[in-house]
């Protein structure tokens, strides 16, 4: 039902298009002439405007460079004095200023500064003007001066040579300062080339319609613009100003290009079949290459999600694109089978974890050792110590079979562990003595059941005798990396020395030989919790204090990574 659905929507889809390309053809049979004339319209007031805001452009940027020229007054005049080798310097730094002003504005031909009083010329100059027209400048330049300190042109036209040229000048004392625009430079900045318009021209005139400059054929300089038209009725004229009206643009296209555009319905109409005819293969190839690949991609994802792990998407296409989703969306299906394998080992190794940490709690000596005292206080008459023991013993078994793979709050702990300590005292009397520096704040933190009991058990076990005193500190307080918060817990042992087999164990990940005697047994097992617990490496270290004695230092992270409870929920 959902393909037919889809099928006859595309269907619909296609039948619309068809009909809208053929009303799209009747609209533009009907309407051809007039959009174009006024498309033509546009275009060519759109090509005024650029060639307005071009010449606007070139010829202020121009006019600009001449007033920093002019701003040179000490080296104008120097230009005009009679000391030799100052005016030698003047001449020297005015043709690097005029060459730098010539390098900065390509659209100048030439930047030239005439002296009158002992004829001289300055001029930076590009290819486009020759050494035989120099003398035609200077000659023109020189008639123009008369001596005074004020601008004395604006942009005007002339002949020099055999070429058409705008000049604008200053006149400053004998010095004619100018810059040049040949009608070859104008053709370049303005490019010609580019309308996009056959059979058109474009003109530059006065400001009483003389031609100074155009990219037409047939005519002459100062012709008159209307001649243009009188000569070809079928010429239309548009026409443009620049600099305030002081020149006029004309932009001429004959007329019969707009019959043109009325037998191009023929070509218009062969783009409609021909986009009719790619918009069918466009279907073709979508639904070949892109949604048969994606119906494929949810039938194995249906297949996935039902437990078929073994599905993978194995369709053929000649396109690159579905290719790498396939191969991405295989590796993705991949990954996450070995990911759910990996999580099942883990649980595995988890369940070995707890039953080698509940063992370890159950471990034989503790209950002989407890029994053992026991016995040693009746026959001594000690009824009251055996209560008090019996009352601890009994509170730190409850205790013990409460244990697993979950946190407890801190303060529960140290209680535990006090309760302990109180047996250990009736067994060794006064051999030892433990300081706690527990902050009040830190009372409910979740730390991971036993782990102090377990350290206090070791230390009893290896280090703790009656022919010795020995002094135990535990220290709690908060440790930052990065994000991460922790707790820091601290075990400073008065006595006794870690193994180095310990201490590469714990600090360096090497191997440890387990020994018949068990010991090390506790030590590798907090470890793995820890490991299995915060899913972090390293949150055990040991050392060994110099000249005797240990420390134990514990990270606990705020945040637990797996519990008891939420295996629960995950099953």
């Amino acid at each position: 039902m959902k393909k037919r659905k889809i099928r006859s929507t595309m269907g619909v889809f296609f039948t619309t298009f068809l009909l809208l390309q053929i009303i799209l053809l009747f609209l533009y049979k009907a309407f051809i002439v007039d959009i174009a004339k006024k498309n033509e319209e546009n275009l060519v007031e759109n090509t005024l405007q650029i060639y307005h805001n071009t010449m606007e452009s070139v010829l202020e940027r121009l006019d600009d460079n001449l007033d920093l020229l002019l701003g040179y007054r000490l080296l104008l005049t120097q230009l005009n004095g009679e000391n030799n080798l100052e005016k030698v310097k003047a001449q020297y730094q005015m043709l690097q200023i005029l060459k730098e002003k010539c390098q900065d504005t390509k659209e100048a031909d030439a930047y030239v500064i005439v002296n009158c009083k002992d004829n001289s010329i300055l001029i930076q100059r590009n290819g486009n003007i020759t050494y035989d027209t120099i003398k035609d400048i200077k000659k023109y330049l020189q008639k123009r001066n008369t001596f005074d300190k004020t601008p004395t042109s604006g942009w005007t036209s002339t002949v020099m040579g055999k070429q058409v040229y705008l000049v604008k000048y200053y006149n400053y004392g004998a010095n004619t300062i100018a810059v040049l625009v040949s009608e070859k430079r104008l053709d370049s900045l303005l490019n010609y080339n580019d309308m996009s318009i056959k059979e058109a021209a474009f003109y530059l005139t006065d400001k009483k319609g003389k031609i100074l400059c155009g990219s037409g054929e047939d005519w002459t300089y100062g012709e008159a613009i209307e001649n243009l038209q009188k000569q070809d009725p079928s010429i239309s004229i548009y026409q443009g100003s620049v600099l305030e009206d002081a020149y006029q643009m004309y932009y001429s296209v004959k007329s019969s290009e707009y019959a043109a555009y009325s037998t191009s319905g023929i070509v218009i109409f062969g783009f409609l079949v021909l986009s009719l005819l790619s918009f069918g293969t466009i279907v073709w190839y979508m639904q070949k290459e892109i949604f048969r690949p994606i119906a494929d991609l949810f039938w194995v994802s249906r297949k996935i999600h039902s437990g078929d792990f073994r599905a993978r998407a194995e369709y053929n296409t000649n396109s690159y694109e579905m290719e790498e989703v396939k191969q991405a969306y295989n590796d993705m299906v991949q990954t996450i089978l070995e990911m759910r394998v990996q999580k099942y080992e883990q649980e595995l190794r988890m369940k070995d974890v707890q039953l080698k940490y509940i063992h370890m709690q159950l471990k034989p000596h503790y209950f002989l050792n407890a029994l053992s005292t026991i016995n040693s206080m009746v026959y001594q008459h000690e009824e009251e110590n055996v209560h008090a023991f019996i009352q601890a013993f009994s509170q730190n078994i409850r205790y013990m079979f409460r244990t697993g793979l979950h946190t407890v709050p801190l303060q529960d702990e140290i209680k535990n562990a006090k309760g302990y300590l109180e047996m250990q005292r009736l067994m060794y009397r006064d051999c030892f003595y433990v300081y706690m520096d527990i902050p009040e704040e830190l009372l409910q933190y979740p730390v991971p059941q036993m782990i102090l009991h377990t350290f206090l058990e070791n230390i009893f076990k290896h280090v703790i005798s009656i022919d010795s005193f020995t002094t135990v500190l535990i220290q709690a307080l908060w440790s930052f990396s990065g994000k991460e918060v922790y707790l820091k817990l601290e075990l400073y042992i008065s006595q006794g020395q870690f193994s180095q087999e310990i201490l590469d164990f714990v600090n360096k990940d090497m191997e440890i030989t387990e020994k018949k005697d068990g010991s090390g047994i506790g030590i590798k097992n907090v470890k793995e919790v820890l490991k299995m617990m915060y899913q972090q490496d390293h949150l055990l270290y040991l050392e060994n204090l110099e000249p005797e004695g240990t420390k134990i230092t514990i990270w606990i992270p705020k945040t637990l990574k797996c519990t008891d409870e939420e295996k629960d929920e995950e099953r």
